[in-house]
């Protein structure tokens, strides 16, 4: 097996910055599902429809630093939609080089979410990220087949912790 490649984030990530798409939905950003359709948060977030014209678009696979991502590492998209310009939108260089689903699970990984705090600025809960910061860290990461296959374990863990906790809710009643 290969060894692991090391490489710059800068180098393996590019940032995004794609508006002029008002007619897409307007995704938020959560702590543990990543970007979802506002509609769908359970929320009222009032805001003025005119200014989604400056609004981000963000791709299935692409990622959002939001405001609290030093909480819960940055919001994954599986999606297409629109989300506030505040955001950084970023995405692989190489698509195919890189498994969008690997990352998400390491930038949502204790490890990855306890080096953050080499990148953020600000105190206490409004502590934010720096983006230049984040994009000169070094990342290290395997060959896209061995980013599918740990992106599929941890996909299967995922399902499974979420049917055991969703037993106990069922068996508690």
């Amino acid at each position: 097996m290969p060894a692991w490649e090391q490489r710059k984030a800068s180098e393996v990530f590019q940032i995004v910055d794609d508006r002029g798409h008002p007619t897409l939905p307007v995704l938020s950003a959560t702590q543990n599902q990543g970007m979802i359709y506002r509609d769908d948060s359970g929320r009222y977030i009032g805001h003025d429809e005119s200014n989604e014209i400056g609004y981000k678009r963000v791709l299935p696979g692409d990622f959002v630093v939001h405001l609290r991502s030093f909480q819960g590492g940055f919001a994954h998209s599986q999606y297409e939609g629109i989300t506030s310009p505040a955001y950084t939108v970023f995405r692989a260089k190489e698509p195919t080089s890189h498994s969008d689903r690997f990352w998400k699970h390491w930038f949502m990984s204790e490890h990855f979410i306890a080096g953050l705090s080499t990148v953020t600025y600000g105190i206490r809960d409004g502590r934010s990220i720096s983006v230049d910061e984040f994009m000169n860290t070094f990342l290290a990461f395997p060959a896209v087949e061995e980013q599918a296959a740990i992106s599929r374990l941890f996909d299967y863990l995922d399902d499974l912790i979420t049917l055991h906790q969703r037993k106990r809710l069922w068996f508690a009643k």
